[in-house]
């Protein structure tokens, strides 16, 4: 075939590709017709068109004549050093292998020598000069060829043309992506707009409509004529038209937000309050370009705070009644709780009336009868016995003190404080009192089955025992057995759920009575406050309620098993406490005398006890301190201003007059600040009224000689 039939044929193929390009969109269609007309055009019938995709070195095999089924669609090369694709990118210009037994510069990938490829010419795509290509257009031989100058410029716009094709297709592709996107953008707006409760509008710098929802037209029926501009107004409720008015006019002269809440007329005639709002747009320069604005429907939740507030009111009316209600029946309950209170404290007075009014004839009997016997035998000059009726008289008078102690704890009125104890010995020095408080008709048996110690308050435990055994007495009116046990126990994993303990060792301190038993009914009630089976006057109904809180603050617990006609058992569980006790406080019952003279130090005493003063003067005196009397704090004050120093004050807490010890102290402190104090009290409650450190301390009455000597020494001893 001649060079000018070679041209022909070659323009024939561009003109058929170029009217086809011009004709379809169709890029698969356009492609593929490309790659079969350039075969025909260099009589190859084998050709390909890879499309380079965008990691920019990677070539997808996306068109193809002349190839297996396993090629086109499926292959994919990179243009890595040592392949064609790299070569035609690297030299930018068309790539000639005539020969594939002599080519060297790169080695034919697998694909092409399994479809027997011997030889190819292959240009770059490109769409700009400026942006990279869109991929390599091939032309293969299945024998050995030489490629002429004008295969190469045939192939050379035949790529151009196909370039243009690309990105004509690439632009389409755009538009159609931004088209579906912008309707699709369209149609999100058009159903947020529906959605959304609030109506939107907007108004020109003077503040006249120019547009509004169509929601608006909806609702009030009117019409844009009857709308736009200021025509808006007339749907406003007569009443909120003025103020509507004058404020969106304020809005318009100071730029500031509009907000305002009116009623809009429904075509239906009726009414809704609305929320209408606005704010202004500003330029650059701060001068207002345009108003936007919403209307939102609020009147159902108007209705509701309407409603609300009416039911506010309402409410604090019953509110108001019901607080009356409320005042005057708990000014009931106090009235009926104080003259309970009253009936109480009766009756404790006359439970214990009778058996202290008994302790106390008796132990005064042993004190009067041993200090006449005493007298008698001085004024008749014989002294041999009276140490004997000294050692009586004393031991009532500690008994005396002891039974006041009891009684006061028994009241409430003396300070309480854990310590460590040992059960067995408290319910044993309680034996003999608690013999006395149930009657000869009783027996009452003590058994000791344990040694351990336990920490609470001495004084409440033994008002805990003391009022069981009274509970035991009453369920016994005939008689009975009353047994107190001390034992140890153990509560493992699965008592401790039912006896509501932590597991581990605890001491049980138990009361049992052979009495009438409690009843099923009524024992779940038994530890409520105030209840009682008594008659009215008989009973509290706090003493099992009180040894409830006792037991639980201690860590404890308490439980009552009864039965009908048989007895009742109260335990009282508290956990054992190995700690050692504290060897740092002082033992009065020491082995050995202590030298507790003075050294000449000056002491103020002040009592308005005549009997006391005397007692302690003397005393003081002849253990060698120099002692100064008052009897209240004027004359002390007075006593004070002869001395440049005083080391002690020693003074009752109670003082006649404006000013008590505990004043006094403070007063003559301003002038001695290094002033030792030791109050003494015969109020149980006294010493919570006082700061104990090592300048002050507190002695209460009665106590002996050798304490006060004792205390009285410790705080004047030089350091």
């Amino acid at each position: 075939m001649t060079i000018e039939q070679t041209l022909l044929r070659q323009r024939k193929v561009l003109a058929q590709f170029g009217e086809l390009a011009l004709a379809s969109d169709d890029l698969d269609h356009i492609l593929d017709e490309a790659c079969r007309l350039v075969g025909d055009a260099l009589e190859t019938h084998m050709a390909k068109f890879m499309l380079l995709l965008e990691d920019g070195v990677t070539f997808l095999v996306r068109n193809g004549v002349g190839w297996t089924p396993d090629v086109v669609g499926q292959v994919r090369v990179q243009a890595v050093q040592g392949s064609p694709e790299w070569y035609s990118l690297d030299n930018n210009s068309p790539v000639i292998s005539t020969d594939i037994s002599t080519e060297t510069r790169f080695r034919y990938h697998d694909f092409q020598t399994r479809n027997g490829v011997k030889a190819f010419v292959n240009v770059l795509v490109h769409g700009a000069e400026e942006e990279r290509p869109f991929g390599i257009f091939e032309v293969d031989s299945q024998t050995p060829r030489q490629f002429t100058q004008s295969d190469i410029d045939f192939l050379r716009g035949y790529s151009n043309l196909l370039g243009a094709v690309l990105k004509r297709s690439n632009t389409l592709q755009t538009m159609r992506l931004t088209a579906k996107k912008l309707h699709e953008s369209e149609r999100h707006y058009r159903i947020a707009a529906e959605l959304n409760p609030l109506w939107p509008w907007t108004a020109d710098t003077n503040g006249d409509l120019t547009s509004i929802d169509q929601r608006w037209y909806e609702y009030t029926g009117l019409i844009p004529e009857q709308t736009l501009s200021r025509q808006w107004a007339n749907a406003v409720h007569p009443q909120d038209r003025a103020s509507l008015i004058s404020l969106w006019d304020q809005s318009l002269i100071t730029l500031q937000p509009f907000d305002s809440q009116i009623r809009l007329q429904k075509h239906t005639a009726d009414h809704r309050w609305f929320r209408v709002r606005a704010f202004c747009s500003l330029d650059a320069a701060g001068r207002c370009e345009q108003w936007y604005g919403t209307i939102e429907d609020i009147d159902d939740r108007v209705q509701l705070e309407n409603a609300l507030r009416d039911w506010n009111d309402l409410l604090e009316d019953r509110i108001t009644q019901r607080t009356q209600q409320l005042e005057a029946e708990q000014y009931e309950r106090a009235m009926a709780e104080s003259k309970l209170r009253q009936s109480q404290k009766m009756e404790a007075v006359g439970q214990l009336t009778g058996g202290i009014a008994h302790d106390f004839n008796n132990l005064l009997a042993g004190i009067m009868g041993s200090l006449e016997l005493m007298q008698r035998r001085i004024d008749a000059g014989r002294f041999t016995d009276l140490s004997r009726y000294n050692a009586v008289a004393m031991t009532s008078a500690s008994r005396a003190a002891a039974l006041t102690q009891r009684l006061l704890t028994f009241s409430r009125q003396q300070s309480l404080e854990p310590e460590l104890l040992e059960p067995r010995k408290v319910v044993a020095d309680l034996e003999e009192i608690i013999r006395r408080s149930v009657g000869p008709s009783i027996a009452v048996q003590c058994s000791f089955k344990a040694n351990d110690r336990i920490k609470c308050d001495l004084n409440q435990l033994e008002n805990a025992l003391l009022n069981l055994a009274i509970n035991a007495r009453d369920a016994m009116p005939n008689g009975g057995t009353l047994d107190l046990q001390v034992d140890r126990c153990v509560i493992d994993q699965a008592a401790s759920s039912e006896k509501a303990l932590p597991s581990g060792f605890y001491v049980s301190l138990s009361v049992t009575d052979s009495g009438t038993g409690i009843s099923p009914d009524i024992l779940p009630r038994i530890f409520d406050p105030f209840f009682t089976t008594k008659k009215i006057g008989e009973g509290t109904g706090l003493g099992l309620s009180m040894i409830y809180g006792f037991t639980q603050q201690s860590g404890g617990q308490v439980r009552v098993h009864s039965s009908l006609g048989i007895g009742t058992t109260v335990t009282m569980y508290f956990p054992v406490d190995n700690s050692q006790p504290d060897e740092s406080k002082p033992h009065p019952q020491a082995g050995h005398e202590t030298d507790l003279s003075g050294h000449d130090e000056t002491i103020l005493l002040v009592d308005d006890e005549a009997g006391v003063r005397q007692m302690v003067a003397e005393l003081l005196t002849e253990s060698g301190y120099r002692v100064v009397e008052a009897v209240d704090s004027i004359s002390a004050i007075k006593q004070a201003e002869k001395f440049e120093h005083l080391d002690l004050l020693l003074t009752d807490i109670g003082l006649p007059g404006m000013m008590n010890g505990i004043g006094l102290a403070a007063h003559l402190r301003l002038k001695y600040p290094q002033l030792k104090v030791l109050f003494v009290t015969g109020f149980a409650g006294g010493s919570n009224l006082v700061s104990v450190d090592a300048t002050t301390r507190v002695l209460t009455k009665p106590f002996s000689l050798n304490e006060l000597s004792s205390r009285v020494h410790a705080l004047t001893r030089k350091a």
